[in-house]
């Protein structure tokens, strides 16, 4: 972890210098050293940040490449259950094309006594 460069006797000379009592600018740079030497153990580095960044997108992107190898799972289930439906409307299809055969034979078998009948 950097170590911060905090020096209380500069500090207390700069309040000084701007006015501030000296017993006051003592004290207020003694407060700042406790204060850093309290929180020091709290701060993070930009190397910490990167790393448990690092960790936790990996941890996302593992998580987004299960639920879509889910999803994969399940469209591959669906376009079996499609080429089953693909495979039912063929044989419809060839259904309504003997259909079609045998009307086409009803309607001459009809049309021929029908056309007899007038000539």
């Amino acid at each position: 972890m950097a170590a911060i460069a905090f020096d209380p006797m500069e500090y207390s000379r700069l309040l000084e210098g701007a006015g501030v009592p000296r017993d006051q600018a003592e004290v207020h740079a003694r407060a700042m050293t406790t204060a850093f030497l309290h929180n020091v153990d709290a701060l993070v580095t930009k190397d910490y940040l990167d790393v448990r960044f690092t960790e936790f997108e990996t941890r996302i992107e593992a998580s987004i490449d299960r639920r879509f190898a889910g999803l994969d799972g399940r469209f591959a289930d669906i376009d079996g259950r499609f080429a089953g439906i693909d495979v039912r409307f063929a044989r419809i299809d060839g259904q309504f094309g003997r259909v079609y055969v045998m009307l086409g034979v009803i309607m001459v078998a009809v049309a021929i006594p029908a056309l007899q009948s007038l000539f």
